[in-house]
């Protein structure tokens, strides 16, 4: 049995669902709201998962459902837009949430804990460090904020699960997605979700947070469709005897606004959309890749989903649920 913190998020309904196909039973658990899929309401009525209310800030209810199930490993998957609270609430939220789990972990003494992290660490770091490795110094101090990047939470993240690893001798695994995007991705923030969304709709996309109104041609970062990284994160979960503390889970390249919009034009015929060019007198725009060396010597990781296979599904999966 898996507990899976934050189990019915995004990323967590899909790495329960690849969990479950190679035959784990997983317990999911959620905070103050869930969606069922048809997927994981079928698991559900065979056995090979279970729902759980719990508050991740509460250290009684997280050790509740551990002393339920007695689980023999975790992945912690749990999180929420950035931003949405003031400063000191969001610390305390985030803070209990991470210790919460780790004496969860050691007071079972859980076989592995899985903490998701993000690449969003990396923030801050210059383009000479590309790509950006594992074991690459990450800055504390960062000079400008972004309306997405959670990078202070995540290594205080990385911070106190380092603490409990050594100290407590506990089998801790980071990982550290890339940007993800497909299915059931609930805030729209990222520029797929939005193009996509908007063609299979048929509207005009909007993006009011970039500068010109639209976004860049050039502009990208390492994404991966979140099938992709579901299968990493329980590929490494499940292997025994990992040569590492933390990996990066990317593809190794910069996917671009103009790969993205040419795959939603291959997906929704006829959508016309024009993006921004960056003026040449300007230089050129930080673009995030991650080394995925370590992912891929150790589980001979490759994407399976090319863009245009990733954005295909996922505008048909939107024409089924959102329309």
């Amino acid at each position: 049995m898996i507990v899976i913190w934050g189990g019915t998020g995004f990323i967590g309904l899909h790495t329960a669902a690849e969990l479950i196909e190679q035959g784990e039973q997983v317990v999911l658990t959620t905070y103050s709201r869930h969606r069922e899929t048809p997927y994981l309401r079928a698991a559900v009525e065979r056995g090979d998962a279970v729902l759980e209310p719990v508050d991740l800030r509460d250290a009684d209810s997280v050790m509740a459902v551990a002393d339920k199930y007695r689980p023999t490993s975790m992945i912690d998957i749990s999180g929420y837009p950035p931003k949405e609270m003031d400063p000191a609430d969001e610390v305390r939220s985030r803070v209990a949430n991470y210790v919460n789990v780790l004496e969860a972990a050691r007071k079972l003494d859980v076989e592995r804990l899985t903490m998701t992290s993000s690449f969003d660490v990396y923030y801050g770091l210059p383009q000479t460090k590309l790509p950006y490795r594992e074991d690459e110094p990450v800055p504390l101090q960062e000079s400008e904020d972004h309306f997405i990047v959670q990078s202070w939470a995540k290594k205080t993240l990385e911070s106190i699960a380092s603490m409990y690893r050594r100290q407590q001798d506990l089998d801790i695994v980071t990982v550290r997605p890339a940007g993800a995007f497909g299915p059931m991705y609930r805030t729209f923030l990222n520029v797929p979700s939005r193009m996509v969304r908007a063609a299979v709709k048929g509207d005009e996309p909007t993006f009011p947070r970039e500068p010109d109104g639209r976004p860049r041609a050039d502009f990208g970062y390492d994404q991966l469709y979140v099938k992709d990284i579901a299968r990493a994160i329980a590929g490494l979960h499940l292997k025994k005897d990992l040569a590492h503390p933390v990996y990066n889970i990317g593809s190794g390249e910069v996917l671009t606004n103009e790969q993205i919009l040419h795959a939603v034009q291959a997906a929704v015929p006829g959508f016309d959309y024009e993006l921004a060019q960056t003026p040449a007198d300007e230089p050129p725009a930080l673009k995030m890749v991650v080394d995925v060396t370590r992912l891929r010597d150790e589980l001979g990781f490759e994407p399976r989903y090319s863009v245009t296979e990733a954005i295909g599904e996922y505008a048909e999966w939107l024409r089924e649920h959102e329309l």
